[in-house]
């Protein structure tokens, strides 16, 4: 018998403010992970537009919420899309609200385990990972114009020099908050996981910083202490400027593999939601929800 262990660990970093954002759905909810198995989404607010904050907590509010409205009828896949759909028009309406004719953007990464595969969406920069066997695969692609300076590369109409050293490398071209989403990192089939793969989802201030391998060591660990691994890592390198810090690990594992280390494996600072941001989003949120707001 297989089991799914969260951990997370957040940090403001060198970052006035805290915009990156993160939830889990119940994974004691065997009701709901017997049809929508285990959902964990991260977000990052856009630093550059208006609001990114509200933007990532509004992002992962609503897709959280839309996904746990999934009916044992629809597949993850069918669920997964709407959901990213909705939280876009949110972030996108929220805009409005906030600042009219401002935008509010976000990144975000949503994983699914269900029946022993992994599903996922993603818009942007925050990046998705799997870890087995000691190596590291990043599944999803960043939405950046680096892509657009790469294909620019490779048809020979520019250097890989001016490439790697244009201004707006990193300029996002797609997040959640605009009119309509042209692409939309996803999963072509699901992804079959095997025991002690490790999934990472983290904002751009962990993989930022971190190489491959001090990654790959943070995920030896147990997923929360792993995710707590990455953090620490991270801010040791004291670099300047660093960025909001998040990692979500869910560890994929014989079940009583980790003995003795229940405490070690629960998502830490969970609570309910039920009323937040009810006046943007108009409907309740029946998830664990994190966030780095007060961490130190």
């Amino acid at each position: 018998m297989m089991e799914v262990i969260p951990g997370n660990a957040s940090h403001i970093g060198q970052r006035q403010q805290q915009q990156d954002a993160f939830a889990f759905s119940d994974f004691a909810d065997a009701e709901f992970v017997a049809h929508g198995g285990y959902l964990a989404v991260v977000a990052d607010g856009i630093g550059g537009l208006q609001n990114g904050a509200q933007a990532a907590n509004i992002a992962v509010a609503e897709l959280v919420n839309r996904y746990l409205a999934k009916s044992n009828v629809h597949s993850v896949d069918h669920a997964l899309d709407q959901a990213l759909d909705m939280a876009n028009q949110a972030v996108l309406d929220a805009g409005h609200w906030y600042d009219s004719f401002r935008e509010m953007g976000t990144t975000l990464v949503a994983a699914v385990i269900y029946q022993d595969h992994l599903y996922w969406r993603a818009v942007g920069d925050s990046h998705l990972y799997l870890c087995r066997d000691g190596r590291l695969s990043q599944l999803n692609a960043d939405h950046n114009f680096a892509r657009q300076l790469q294909e620019q590369v490779n048809e020979g109409l520019i250097s890989q020099d001016q490439a790697d050293n244009h201004p707006h490398r990193q300029a996002l071209e797609y997040y959640l908050g605009l009119p309509y989403l042209p692409e939309v990192e996803r999963n072509l089939n699901p992804l079959a996981l095997r025991a002690d793969d490790r999934v990472l989802l983290c904002s751009d201030g962990i993989d930022g910083v971190l190489s491959a391998d001090e990654i790959v060591a943070c995920l030896a660990e147990m997923p929360m202490r792993a995710a707590q691994c990455l953090c620490d890592t991270a801010l040791q390198k004291q670099q300047a400027g660093q960025d909001n810090l998040t990692a979500v690990v869910l560890g994929y594992q014989v079940r009583d593999a980790r003995a003795g280390q229940k405490s070690s494996g629960k998502a830490k600072n969970p609570w309910f939601i039920f009323s937040y941001l009810g006046f943007l989003l108009g409907s309740v949120c029946r998830a664990y929800w994190f966030s780095g707001f007060g961490h130190p």
